[in-house]
C-alpha cells in the first residue's frame, strides 16, 4: 500500500480487516485463507492482478475481480 513510500507505516490491521470483510461480502464468499489481508486488498481493488493459480482456485468467481475498482 505504501510501496513508493517505504518510510511510512503500513495500513492499520483493523483497517485491513475491515477491507477484507467488505471484499469478502462483495465476492459472496471468503477469499482463500492463505491470502493476507494486504494481498486481498490489492487484488480485490485491482492494484495487482490475480495469478493463474489464484484464478484456477477461484474458478468462476475470478471473473468478478477486481471486486472494487
Amino acid at each position: 500500500m505504501t510501496v513508493k513510500l517505504p518510510h511510512l507505516p503500513g495500513p492499520a490491521p483493523e483497517g485491513l480487516a475491515a477491507v477484507r470483510a467488505t471484499l469478502d461480502g462483495l465476492l459472496g464468499q471468503p477469499a482463500p485463507p492463505q491470502w493476507t489481508d494486504e494481498h486481498h486488498a490489492r487484488v480485490g481493488t485491482g492494484r495487482i492482478g490475480l495469478r493463474a493459480a489464484e484464478r484456477a482456485r477461484l474458478g468462476a468467481a475470478a471473473e468478478r475481480f477486481p471486486l472494487f475498482g
